[in-house]
């Protein structure tokens, strides 16, 4: 029989055990249905957070106390790396840092740009250059797919299930530095050559392919023409860009870059030949880098061809990740107000650096960029690229790049209608008969407070009141609506993308561009008609769409194309410029000029007998004006009278308004418009609502950039 002692001892035990078990069994509960969904809904949990990686995870809790020193020590050898020029050690290091401070964004963001910016810079090859940007990218992608979360509408908002949102910094500096590094940088044109050829199978452009096997120096034009047929663009820029104008050279570029970071999976050479395609590569390990296709149109990395809608270039892979870092961001305010708005910080997330009415207008801002490059290298239409005289040889010589997707007209339609709906989403954009209800209801608030149009009132006490109320919600919407718009710029790309998608402005780029590319091979009498032909045409159009004719920034460069043409019409009619030249001088008909001054530049006495071999040579004339100068048109609201007035003259056939200007009518999108126009000597003041088609400050800004003022 056991001592009563003991059987007590036994029977605490046995307690205290079924108290350990009840208690460890209770916290695994609580663990398990309170702490875990806590952590999850707070986002504590690495799996909340985005892609979980074991080795680093690992890592940081061997440390334990001392992971600040090892991450201190590591960024102090990083640097020195990067003083030595050691770049592969620097790599190394860089990706030590970001596995023990996966969820701090800083080094990421540093470190992707200091390989792609500072790295790549210090190489002299674009290749060199191309395959740093590469790796800059990669580590960022990987720092974005460690902080992607759960959202990115995988999961519906209709679902119960808790999503969490992305990091929208990373992904927005994704698409910038696609955008500054490959698609706006001094080697841009090479830099883009080598990001197509990246989505394009190695087997499909391997070099041999292009030599003739019985003469291995000599081009198989067969398979240039079919490539070019495939691939006009990339095709387009190394003969037109690149000005490789031979095909051996544009072989031989292919040879040079074959090895550079792509999407397809690494095929041994000698199977080269005989290996009818290559295998995609994991997503996260292609490059370029796409996100996750999960929204339509987007390119999609599961697929070679990755889209069949858009051409992919840099643009459209830069504005796809502008659109992946909008997921994170709460609805925007259809009303614009202060920059600080209420929202669900746990379902959204904004971005720190910049502000939101920005950050919301890249991905539009990002198809402008596709619109402006299909037209700058010559893609308007189903006309496409004629190959004839280049690949005379071939047996298919007819025109290349005639689908859909490199018309410029259609990616500028598509420009204006994201804009538009930026606009309209973020209170930007007011329809006109709305902005005239607002502009009244704020009246009655701006009389009754004795304050302009444009200042931001101090809201008193019962100024929310009845009208006085409806007058300040209107004064307020409009005061933010006017600062938003200019600090986003989003008059000049709406009404830019709107002119650029109509066919008179579409005809006028077409035939400037025709016109540089004769100009490229020799001015002539055709291409001075092809420059006339596009200031007719862009005339026409600044005339449809007044809007887009005061954008300041595509009028300087119309100008200083235009600048060109009259220097080159001087050149190609040298002796009638002379003639005229001559008789200005003797008979003082030639104002623009101080003819003066001209004589004493070249050491010589105004004197008429010695004028015409002094006109001989300073014609061409630098500073000049044209047609396109003396042209200006009435922009202001047509009264009744005015109508009756112009209407009257008009019909009577006088051809001629109350103001001495011609008057047209002009076919608008909506309405039926009436339009003055008239000409004028370029330095005299207009009456009100007159406006100059080239104005007198890009007059001035062109004449100083091209040095015509000196």
């Amino acid at each position: 029989m056991a001592i009563p002692i003991l059987q007590q001892v036994r029977q605490r035990k046995m307690i205290y055990f079924g108290a350990i078990v009840a208690l460890f069994t209770l916290s695994l509960m609580h663990r398990e249905f309170i702490v875990k969904p806590q952590a999850l809904y707070l986002q504590l949990r690495e799996t909340a957070r985005g892609e979980v990686e074991l080795t680093s995870s690992a890592v940081r809790l061997l440390l334990t106390g001392s992971r600040g020193l090892a991450v201190t020590v590591l960024w102090y050898n990083a640097m020195d790396k990067q003083k030595k020029n050691e770049w592969h050690e620097l790599e190394l290091i860089v990706k030590s840092i970001t596995k023990l401070q996966p969820y701090f964004i800083t080094p990421w963001l540093y470190q992707s740009w200091n390989i792609a910016f500072n790295v790549a810079v210090e190489s002299d090859q674009p290749r060199d250059k191309y395959y740093y940007v590469s790796r800059g990218l990669e580590l960022l992608a990987e720092g974005e797919r460690r902080n992607r979360g759960t959202r990115d509408d995988f999961v519906k908002e209709a679902d119960d299930r808790a999503t969490y949102p992305g990091n929208p910094e990373l992904r927005h500096f994704m698409g910038f530095t696609y955008q500054l590094k490959i698609g706006t940088s001094d080697e841009r044109l090479t830099m883009r050559c080598l990001l197509e050829m990246s989505c394009i199978d190695p087997i499909e452009r391997r070099p041999e392919r292009f030599w003739l096997a019985s003469d291995p120096g000599k081009v198989n034009m067969e398979e240039l023409a079919k490539f070019t047929a495939k691939y006009p663009r990339l095709m387009r820029r190394l003969n037109e860009g690149l000005r490789y104008e031979n095909p051996d050279q544009i072989v031989r570029f292919l040879e040079r870059n074959q090895k550079i970071p792509h999407r397809f999976q690494d095929v041994a050479k000698e199977q080269l030949a005989t290996a009818g395609r290559s295998e995609l590569k994991k997503p996260q390990e292609q490059f370029p880098i796409f996100p996750p296709p999960n929204e339509p149109g987007w390119p999609n990395p599961l697929e070679t061809s990755l889209s069949t809608e858009e051409h992919v270039d840099v643009f459209l892979v830069a504005k796809t990740w502008y659109e992946f870092a909008q997921k994170p961001l709460p609805p925007p305010p259809r009303n614009p107000g202060p920059y600080v708005v209420d929202y669900d910080k746990r379902k959204y997330r904004l971005p720190k650096g910049m502000m939101a009415q920005i950050f919301r207008q890249y991905p539009a801002r990002g198809q402008v960029y596709i619109a402006e490059t299909l037209e700058q290298e010559g893609f308007f239409d189903s006309d496409g690229w004629a190959v004839k005289d280049w690949l005379e040889s071939a047996s298919d010589t007819k025109a290349v790049g005639r689908e859909a997707k490199y018309h410029s007209m259609r990616a500028w339609a598509k420009s204006y209608d994201l804009y538009r709906k930026y606009g309209i989403a973020n209170g930007l954009y007011i329809p006109p008969d709305e902005m005239i209800k607002l502009e009244a209801q704020a009246e009655v608030f701006r009389k009754a407070r004795k304050i302009p149009a444009g200042q931001l009132p101090q809201v008193r006490a019962g100024d929310r009141q009845g009208e006085l109320g409806i007058g300040l919600e209107a004064h307020l919407k409009l005061y933010y609506n006017s600062t938003y718009r200019g600090v986003t710029n989003f008059d000049t790309f709406l009404y830019q993308s709107e002119g650029e998608s109509d066919l008179l402005i579409l005809a006028a780029r077409k035939s400037l561009f025709n016109a540089e590319q004769r100009k490229r091979r020799g001015a002539s009498e055709r291409m001075l008609e092809l420059y006339e032909e596009g200031w007719r045409y862009y005339t026409l159009g600044c005339l449809k769409y007044p809007q887009f004719a005061q954008v300041g920034s595509m009028q300087e460069d119309i100008y200083e194309v235009y600048q060109k043409y009259l220097n080159e019409s001087q050149l190609i009619h040298r002796e009638l410029f002379q003639k005229s030249a001559l008789a200005a001088v003797k008979y003082s008909l030639f104002p623009p000029l101080n003819w003066a001054d001209a004589l004493a530049v070249y050491g010589t006495i105004a004197k008429v007998e010695k004028t015409e071999q002094l006109v001989k040579r300073i014609v061409p004339i630098k500073h000049v004006t044209g047609p396109l100068d003396t042209i200006c048109y009435y922009d202001g609201p047509l009264t009744k009278e005015l109508k009756e007035k112009v209407l009257l003259s008009w019909t009577a056939g006088l051809g001629t308004s109350p103001m001495n200007g011609v008057v047209g009518r002009i076919p608008f999108p909506n309405i039926e418009y009436l339009l003055l126009t008239k000409t004028g000597t370029p330095d005299n003041e207009l009456p009100t609502h007159w406006r100059w088609l080239i104005v007198p400050d890009t007059r001035r800004i062109v004449a100083n950039r091209l040095g015509l003022d000196r």
